[in-house]
């Protein structure tokens, strides 16, 4: 079986772990085209700086880069005339230009190759010319399609997408890197007193940080709030402690690279993600809770999108926007070792079952040969 898959999200090495499993446990050929250089929120990402020595990857020049839906790539053929692909996968979305440009590309070089896309989007943009009119050419010339979460396929279906449609987490996770690594230095050097809450992310009002201070601040016993990431609410954040009467118990931390993830996981006692819906925006899934979840981490996470789904029975969930509910949860957790470490070894116990790159690599292949199989 040879696999062509194009999508911005593996010029990183950390995301390419599925394709290793399936190129060298399952024996699918694969290439895998990238952008060259990629304008990320916080980062610019360049392929040049974590390349494959393993994984035949193409990365090629875009036009628009940063932009998921306006990207495309400077490219006569993607790499379809010579490499001649059973599977087409995409992972730009519905109304990608560059699956477009993949799709015509497959009807010159590679006609009888089944197509795949993966979406995130759970809910309906407003979309503008010329995209409507790429989302159906699109949504026409596929054979099936991978959805990050539960609301992205029921917008799918909405649409009228006939053909069978997938949900799976677009990558899955390395259970050697993230495990339980308890980080007492790390601890010391940032000041992390009591109870440690954490919070991993863009400092956006989406996100629920503020709502979090704010459910942190009525605790009555010894805590300490981190929060790694940035934004513009950085400001905001540090004048609601102080409000609060909490200042001295936040610390803020800029953002930091992917690799330095599992350290700071390993540095908190409990994960919070209290994101809220707001137009045009909603949590895609949640990649933090099984990350933390995974190094045995309790997790606390609102009714918001795909994120209860995420946790399942293995931690806790609040309402969504409710702080009095965010209270009441945070401090059953904060309050009782017993019930940390209950959830802790659930946690990874359900992302073993669930989340692991093996598991999402072999639900992968068992797309693609249903595919080649129809």
């Amino acid at each position: 079986m040879r696999v062509l898959v194009i999508s911005h999200t593996y010029i990183t090495r950390i995301g390419r772990e599925k394709w290793r499993v399936l190129q060298n446990d399952l024996g699918v050929e694969l290439r895998i085209v990238v952008p060259r250089v990629w304008k990320d929120y916080l980062f610019t990402l360049r392929y040049a700086d974590q390349p494959d020595d393993e994984l035949s990857i193409d990365a090629l020049p875009v036009c628009f880069s940063g932009k998921e839906a306006a990207h495309v790539y400077r490219s006569a053929t993607l790499g379809l005339r010579g490499f001649a692909p059973d599977i087409l996968h995409v992972e730009e979305g519905t109304d990608a230009l560059s699956y477009f440009q993949a799709l015509r590309y497959k009807a010159l070089f590679a006609p009888r190759a089944k197509t795949v896309f993966f979406t995130w989007m759970n809910f309906e943009k407003n979309l503008r010319f010329p995209f409507p009119q790429v989302e159906r050419h699109n949504l026409r010339h596929s054979d099936a399609a991978i959805c990050g979460n539960r609301d992205a396929r029921d917008i799918l279906l909405k649409k009228g997408f006939k053909n069978p449609v997938h949900v799976l987490p677009l990558l899955g996770i390395d259970p050697e890197l993230f495990r339980p690594d308890p980080q007492p230095a790390l601890r010391i050097a940032l000041g992390l007193d009591g109870v440690v809450i954490g919070f991993l992310g863009r400092f956006v009002p989406e996100k629920g940080v503020l709502d979090l201070i704010e459910a942190a601040s009525r605790l009555s016993i010894p805590f300490t709030l981190l929060f790694v990431g940035g934004g513009d609410l950085e400001q905001a954040m540090r004048e609601a402690a102080a409000e609060r009467g909490i200042a001295d118990n936040v610390r803020i931390v800029p953002s930091i690279p992917h690799a330095e993830v599992p350290k700071y996981l390993n540095a908190i006692d409990v994960l919070v993600l209290p994101s809220f819906t707001v137009p045009h925006w909603k949590e895609q899934f949640g990649q933090i809770l099984v990350q933390g979840m995974c190094c045995e981490i309790p997790v606390l996470g609102s009714t918001h999108a795909e994120i209860p789904h995420v946790i399942g029975d293995a931690g806790l969930t609040f309402t969504e926007r409710s702080v009095d509910d965010l209270h009441v949860k945070l401090r059953m957790l904060v309050e009782s070792a017993d019930l940390r470490r209950e959830f802790g070894s659930a946690g990874r116990r359900h992302v073993l079952r669930n989340y692991t790159n093996d598991i999402i690599a072999r639900k992968t292949l068992d797309i693609y040969t249903s595919l080649l199989q129809s």
